[in-house]
């Protein structure tokens, strides 16, 4: 088999170690950046919906309080009371104007109409079919929603809004079948609002909507509010449609032409989820001439039917253009990082392998007997002192075979003494190693972050105090001074897990220390809601302790035990001598959720914690407190059936000063 030079094999395993984690690193990284831009773009498609949808509901909440101011006025129930139309279709007229109404029809008790705005000369048709009319009528109160008018209907009011809302439905790919080729039908923003005289008795509704067929205000208010009429390389960033059924029948997207791509389909998936299944659909989307992130909601009547579906969508090509970019600078980067360091890897490679293969021909020479071979060190470093202890080697060979044979009969004895220690140490060196590490890092951090701290709370707290109540900044001024507040207790909880000073010892009563915390914390806001009760041994023995640290012990397990109860339970502490005698125990037991399994293993680490605002410090303190003091601190807890921490100390036979 052929042997391979130490110089192939350097640069071979240079190349390897460089290759690998750059294609690892490549891909996690294009997976990352393509997760970041399609979060991004989930983002902003959820938001624009959610916005699109309080537009819609504000218009529409909008025309009840509109119709319940006007169907106060006295010219209106003057009308429906006394039978003096005197003004009253001017007045009705004027106001149907200024509301940007295209229906305003006036009913009588009995939901007759009384007068049309637009059709003033057809009167006295029953109206009480119509559900909100029949709302007002029972319930007496205004109400408004989407609904679908019928021809008929819309003949009545106009024959203007007929010839709007008719529409012959343009065959749409991907659309599911239907036998419909034209719709007559209009959708329509639509309120009514009780009358009452001043007297307060109710003598008619006042009717009022906005068809949205062929209409353009909304929609245009929808992209305008949620896009800014954004453009991108000519086309608009953002749509928004309203669809009658599966049927756009108002939209800004736009035709091939530029005109608006009304009377066009959904599609049968979109149809199907939103309108069938009363699901919201999200997805990407071809949408008339390109592809959009969309969004579709269904639009609901008064009775809670389907009627339509609210649609938001922005233009994917943005979004696809700025991962492309990220992409090409990542890999670029990537693929030079590569060259250059395969590049250093042929000189490295060269300046190794000539002087090992130098002490490879010495060697073999050794190997043969000759043991006055010498190598040239010729440099300073690791190489130059290989040679130089090669050296050495070659002339104590001998006498360092029979001692090698000596030291392995004595490390072999040394090593099975050993072992059964270390194996003991192992646990308890790790742990105290790793506290020690994130202790000192922790005293770093919470040193450096308190003082910019400081800062940024004096600065936020004297800005939010000289604006004005009304001022618009004044909640997020606030957010910050709370989370600088939130902030500065993790580094406070920083510098107590770091300090770990040497307890001062001294013989207390535990059963003081906890009357004392719980003296303390029994009138927090947190522990209105809890029952607190104690069983302490009036002969508990006395412990040797540090009287502040076993406050602070006490003190985390009884509020870690409150806020494991938000909603109230019941904390009880009980002290007694431990088993066995030599100890002194305190429980603390709550009747919250419990623990589970997984999670008590890792109670005590740095760090860790279950709570949205915890520092994961608490406990690791007590951990660390306990290990001072000689004692121990342990868990038992269920799914269900609450947590019970014990710690226990050495007790001392001496009496309290």
């Amino acid at each position: 088999m052929p042997q391979t030079s130490i110089q192939a094999r350097l640069i071979k395993s240079f190349s390897l170690a460089i290759l690998i984690p750059s294609l690892t690193t490549a891909v996690v990284g294009v997976l990352m950046i393509r997760r970041q831009v399609l979060d991004q773009a989930q983002g902003r498609i959820a938001s624009d919906l959610s916005a699109a949808q309080e537009i819609y509901q504000n218009v529409v909440d909008r025309l009840k309080g509109s119709l319940r101011i006007h169907a106060t006025r006295r010219v209106i129930y003057g009308a429906l009371d006394g039978g003096d139309r005197s003004g009253l279709a001017m007045e009705l007229e004027r106001v149907r104007r200024d509301e940007g109404l295209d229906v305003l029809t006036l009913l009588d008790r009995s939901g007759r109409a009384f007068h049309r705005t637009r059709n003033p000369a057809l009167a006295g048709d029953d109206q009480a079919w119509d559900e909100l009319v029949r709302r007002v009528l029972t319930r007496m109160t205004p109400v408004a929603a989407t609904a679908v008018v019928p021809p008929e209907e819309l003949e009545k009011e106009s024959a203007d809004l007929a010839r709007q809302a008719f529409m012959e439905i343009t065959p749409t790919p991907k659309a599911g079948p239907t036998g419909r080729t034209r719709q007559s039908s209009g959708m329509m923003l639509k309120g009514a609002a009780p009358v009452f005289t001043a007297d307060g008795r109710m003598v008619g509704v006042l009717v009022g909507a906005v068809l949205l067929n062929r209409s353009t205000a909304l929609v245009d208010k929808i992209r305008t509010v949620g896009f800014r009429e954004g453009v991108y390389r000519g086309q608009q960033v953002g749509t928004a449609t309203i669809f009658q059924d599966d049927v756009r029948v108002s939209t800004n997207v736009k035709n091939a032409d530029g005109s608006r791509a009304i009377t066009t389909r959904a599609s049968a998936e979109v149809a199907d989820a939103v309108l069938r299944r009363g699901e919201t659909w999200w997805g990407r989307a071809f949408v008339v001439n390109d592809w959009y992130l969309a969004a579709y909601a269904p639009i609901h009547d008064l009775g809670g039917r389907r009627i339509g579906m609210l649609y938001v969508g922005t233009l994917e090509r943005p979004f696809l253009d700025s991962l492309v970019r990220h992409l090409y600078v990542f890999l670029g980067i990537a693929l030079l990082g590569v060259v250059l360091v395969s590049c250093v890897a042929v000189v490295i490679a060269q300046r190794i392998s000539r002087p090992v293969r130098a002490i490879s021909e010495a060697a073999h020479d050794v190997a043969g007997g000759d043991y006055t071979r010498k190598v040239e060190a010729g440099s300073q470093d690791e190489i130059g002192q290989l040679a130089a202890s090669f050296n050495r080697m070659t002339e104590e060979l001998a006498r360092a075979n029979q001692e090698l044979r000596e030291w392995g009969e004595n490390l072999e004895r040394k090593v099975e003494q050993r072992t059964a220690e270390l194996r003991e140490m192992q646990a308890h060196m790790l742990r105290t190693e790793k506290l020690a590490a994130i202790g000192k890092l922790a005293a770093g951090v919470a040193h450096e972050i308190n003082n910019p701290l400081t800062g940024v709370l004096t600065n936020s707290s004297l800005m939010l105090a000289d604006l004005p109540p009304g001022d618009t900044r004044r909640e997020d001024l606030q957010t910050i001074v709370d989370e600088t507040l939130r902030c500065r207790t993790i580094v406070k909880g920083l510098l107590e897990f770091a300090r770990q000073t040497k307890p001062q010892k001294q013989v207390l009563s535990l059963n003081a220390i906890v009357e004392d915390v719980l003296g303390l914390v029994r009138n927090q806001a947190s522990f209105r809601n809890l029952e607190v009760t104690t069983a302490l041994d009036a002969n508990l023995p006395f412990a040797m302790a540090d009287r502040d640290q076993m406050r602070q012990v006490i003190l985390n397990l009884v509020l870690n035990a409150a806020e494991a109860m938000p909603e109230g339970g019941a904390i009880t502490v009980r002290s007694r001598a431990g088993a066995g005698g030599g100890t002194v125990e305190v429980a603390i037991a709550d009747t919250g959720p419990g623990i589970p399994d997984g999670t008590k293993e890792k109670l005590f680490e740095p760090f860790f914690t279950t709570k949205k605002t915890g520092t994961g410090l608490g406990l690791a303190i007590v951990y660390g407190i306990m290990e001072q003091h000689k004692g121990a601190v342990h868990v038992e807890s269920a799914l269900g059936q609450g947590t019970t921490m014990t710690i226990s100390l050495p007790t001392t036979n001496e009496d309290v000063a």
